[in-house]
C-alpha cells in the first residue's frame, strides 16, 4: 500500500529552517536600531532641558585661603550677588593651605558638572614646579573667567623703626637673616616678588609662611615677624595707625595709598601682581559653561562689585574662558623660569 506524500498547506509557502547566521543577523539589525534612538534621544530637547534646568542645587566656590583675608571677602559678596541670577545660593568653602592650592586639588577630583568650582590665584601655577601637586594646570581645569587682581605691598607696624622702604633694605643689608616677613603661603606672588627684591638687593631674610593674611597679621602685630608682604587685606589696619605701608608692587601709586610709592619709581623694579579666576573640572558640559560664563560677567561689571573690589585694594581684570585658558598655558610655563632663577624648588 502507498501512502500519499503530505503536501504543503494550501494558501502558505513552505517554511524554511532558521540558521544561527539569520538570528546573528536580526541581533544586529535590533542593536543598529536602538543606538540609532539612542543617538536621536541624545539630540532630543530633554538634554538641552537638562542643561537649561543648572543648576538644580547650590553651587559649591573653593576660596584657598583662610576666612576673613581680602580673596575671601571679595569672593563672598561676589558670590552673594550672582546667586539670585544664577538661580541658586553659592556656597564658599575655605581649604586654605598647601601652597593656596587645595581649590585646584578639589577641582581636579570633582564631577564636572558645573556644582563645584574654585578660585585659581597664581600659586596654582607655579607650584607644580616646586613639587608634585598632582595636577596639571594646562589640561586638567576647565577656565570659566579671569576676575580680578590685588594690590601687593609690604607693611610693618606703625611703632616699628622702619618708616620708609629705604630704611627696611637698609637694615636687611647689614643684618642678614635678621628681617623676617610673613605671606600667606609658600610660593605665592608675594613669596616670590620679596625673594626677587632680595636677589636684586643683595639682601637675605627669612620667608615664613602662613595658612592665611589673617594669620600673618596676627603674628606681624604680635611682634614674631618683622613685616608682612601681601595684598590690602591690610588696608584696614594702615587706615586706623596701627601699620604703616612701606611700599607697593603695581604699575602706578595705588588709591588706597596714595602717599606711598611703588617699587617701580624708588628702584625701576619691575611691578608685580596677583590675578585669580574661576574654574571648574576639566570635561565640563559647554552649556553650563557657557550659563556659568555669562552670568559671572554680568556681576563681575556691575558697580556693586567694583565697589567691593576697590575697597580692597583690586580691579577688575576680566577675561573669558578662552583668553583664561590661554593666559594659565603661558604663566605656566614662565613659572618655571621663575622658580628655577630664584631657587625655589631645592625641595622638589
Amino acid at each position: 500500500m502507498k501512502f500519499p506524500l503530505p503536501r504543503p498547506h494550501q494558501g502558505r509557502p513552505a517554511g524554511r529552517p532558521i540558521g544561527v547566521a539569520a538570528i546573528v543577523q536580526g541581533v544586529r539589525q535590533g542593536c543598529a536600531a536602538a543606538a540609532l534612538a539612542l543617538t536621536a534621544l541624545a539630540g532630543s530637547p530633554t538634554t538641552v532641558h537638562a542643561a537649561d534646568a543648572y543648576p538644580a542645587y547650590p553651587v559649591h566656590i573653593v576660596v584657598p585661603y583662610q576666612a576673613g583675608g581680602s580673596t575671601d571677602i571679595v569672593i563672598r559678596k561676589f558670590a552673594e550677588l550672582a546667586a539670585p541670577k544664577l538661580g541658586q545660593p553659592i556656597i564658599i568653602e575655605n581649604r586654605g593651605g598647601a601652597g593656596a592650592t587645595l581649590g585646584a586639588r578639589a577641582i581636579k577630583t570633582a564631577r564636572p558638572d558645573g556644582y563645584m568650582l574654585a578660585i585659581l590665584p597664581s600659586p596654582v601655577f607655579r607650584m607644580p614646579h616646586i613639587q608634585d601637586m598632582g595636577y596639571d594646570p594646562v589640561h586638567d581645569f576647565t577656565y570659566i573667567m579671569m576676575l580680578s587682581g590685588y594690590t601687593l605691598g609690604v607693611a610693618v607696624p606703625a611703632d616699628s623703626p622702619y618708616k620708609t622702604w629705604a630704611d627696611f633694605i637698609g637694615y636687611a643689608k647689614k643684618h642678614p637673616n635678621e628681617v623676617t616677613y610673613g605671606t600667606a603661603s609658600v610660593g605665592s606672588a608675594s613669596n616670590v616678588m620679596m625673594e626677587d627684591i632680595a636677589t636684586r638687593n643683595g639682601v637675605t631674610w627669612r620667608h615664613i609662611p602662613y595658612k592665611g593674611e589673617a594669620d600673618v597679621l596676627t603674628a606681624v602685630m604680635g611682634g614674631q615677624i618683622t613685616a608682612y608682604a601681601g595684598s590690602t587685606t591690610v588696608q584696614p589696619m594702615v587706615q586706623a595707625g596701627k601699620m604703616r605701608m612701606l611700599v607697593t608692587w603695581g604699575d602706578q601709586r595705588s588709591v588706597q595709598y596714595p602717599d606711598t610709592p611703588t617699587l617701580k619709581e624708588l628702584d625701576g623694579t619691575p611691578p608685580a601682581n596677583a590675578p585669580f579666576g574661576i574654574a571648574g573640572p576639566k570635561d565640563m558640559p559647554p552649556a553650563v559653561v557657557a550659563k556659568l560664563q555669562a552670568v559671572l560677567k554680568q556681576v563681575a561689571e556691575t558697580d556693586a562689585f567694583k565697589q567691593v573690589l576697590a575697597q580692597y585694594g583690586q580691579e577688575l581684570v576680566y577675561m573669558d574662558g578662552k583668553a583664561y585658558a590661554d593666559y594659565a598655558a603661558r604663566q605656566y610655563a614662565l613659572e618655571a623660569d621663575i622658580v628655577r632663577k630664584l631657587g625655589l624648588a631645592s625641595s622638589k
